[in-house]
């Protein structure tokens, strides 16, 4: 027994010694992570192993407080058809208490940048009356930059930036009264040379964001975006109206008809013209705000046979399906994912028929059988899209089916696929209404 006691004393003075030899914490600090990677999807943010935050692009994390001692803060992305998350990127850091600690990462997962930016915590009480604002240059396309942030009957004046940055930069920290604020940013130097103005934007007491400008992405016709990122909350768009939405016109209904298609009630205004079954039609400015589209047969304004309505921001990139059978025409308005990722291919389905109910969607390994295979989408409603499946590189075979039927109605159709690439697709019948087709938008065979 003597014997056992003295082990055991042994044992706790050796984890004691061991305890002493730690590193202390003094206080504690704040992180979080910007991702600038346009083809990233998600990045997860982790310090050593724990995840703190995840954001996609164009996003920031939320604002994270630990101890201040050594760590390394990893950047983590998940890759289609893998299970564990491969690691981008990491950085070591040996903190300070009381500083607030900004990750950016840009370039591209095949090869990423780290940029660090150091600062005090900001700190609010309950009586302020004003927010404040970073500003940051994450865009690719440009170099330096001068960045004006005002109310909108301010014009940029020459001297009066609030910040002039090059890319992977960050201002110093400005306080603003609380307010409406347009965010302009020129070329280095010459305020009349604007390349960004925002719509005017609402900002409250007690809050700090970071005000970046990021490149844009296929979904948008934008070739720039920024965003107010409030390091508590989610992000807040400062659209530029000086870039106008666009529309692609698609026609999935057999019986409609070869269509015209005007955007003003008295049929003065012609947009697209012939509009016939299966055509994909390419994409037209429109306006930000109401637009109205009124379909007539081709050559023909006696009869409008449907009209459509799409309420529009400034930018982006929207579809409109037309759809039914006659008696009951409509149209499907949907947003195309057709950015392209690093991690994933895509493939999404937007189910047009009339013949079918329900659908399933297969998507096998090549030459696999639907009858001991399970669906990739199952139960998919009429004139509903499926979201995005992310599928890793390869080659595969589609299928259609109804709902919890092995009986083949469309395919297979073989898609060799590589990591980036998109398939859009739809379901629409053929003249026979025991068989389905589909009607590739983008990728296919």
């Amino acid at each position: 027994m003597k014997r056992f006691l003295g082990v055991v004393a042994a044992t706790l003075l050796a984890a004691c010694s061991l305890e002493s030899d730690l590193p202390e914490a003094s206080g504690k600090a704040n992180f979080r992570m910007i991702n600038a990677v346009p083809t990233s999807g998600e990045i997860a943010f982790l310090i050593e192993e724990r995840a703190i935050g995840a954001a996609n692009f164009q996003e920031m994390t939320v604002t994270s407080n630990f101890d201040d001692l050594t760590y390394n803060f990893n950047f983590d992305v998940l890759y289609a058809g893998e299970t564990d998350l491969r690691r981008a990127a990491s950085q070591f850091l040996d903190v300070v208490a009381d500083r607030d600690y900004t990750f950016l990462v840009s370039g591209s997962l095949a090869n990423p940048t780290i940029t660090l930016w150091e600062d005090d915590i900001r700190e609010f009480d309950d009586t302020a009356d004003v927010f404040s604002s970073k500003f940051v240059h994450a865009t690719g396309a440009y170099g330096e930059l001068d960045y004006y942030f005002a109310d909108a009957s301010v014009a940029p004046a020459a001297g009066e930036h609030i910040a002039r940055l090059s890319f992977g930069e960050v201002s110093t920290r400005s306080d603003f009264a609380v307010g409406d604020y347009v965010l302009t940013i020129t070329t280095s130097g010459d305020p009349t040379d604007v390349i960004y103005r925002s719509e005017a934007v609402s900002f409250i007491a007690g809050v700090e964001v970071f005000t970046t400008l990021f490149d844009g992405d296929a979904n948008n016709n934008s070739p720039l975006v920024a965003q107010a990122l409030p390091t508590f909350g989610g992000p807040v768009q400062m659209l530029d109206p000086s870039f106008l939405p666009s529309v692609e016109f698609v026609n999935v209904s057999a019986e409609l008809g070869a269509s015209d298609i005007y955007d003003d009630e008295a049929l003065t205004s012609l947009r697209i013209i012939d509009h016939d079954y299966l055509d994909i039609e390419p994409e037209v400015a429109i306006v930000s705000g109401s637009n109205d589209f009124y379909y007539t047969p081709t050559g023909d304004t006696s009869a409008v046979t449907l009209q459509s309505a799409l309420t529009a921001t400034p930018g982006p990139r929207y579809r409109v399906y037309a759809r039914g059978v006659a008696g009951d025409f409509d149209t499907t308005i949907v947003l195309p994912d057709r950015k392209s990722l690093e991690t994933m291919a895509k493939l999404t389905l937007y189910h047009a028929s009339n013949n079918f109910g329900s659908l399933d969607l297969y998507v096998l390994d090549a030459d696999e059988s639907v009858d001991e295979s399970f669906p990739l989408r199952a139960a998919i409603g009429q004139n509903t899209q499926t979201l995005n499946a992310p599928l890793g590189a390869g080659s595969y075979d589609v299928y259609l089916t109804e709902f919890n039927d092995k009986t083949v109605l469309a395919g297979p159709y073989r898609l060799d696929l590589a990591l980036g690439d998109i398939v859009d697709m739809a379901a629409v019948d053929t003249v026979d209404p025991a068989v389905l087709d589909i009607l590739f938008m983008q990728g296919g065979p």
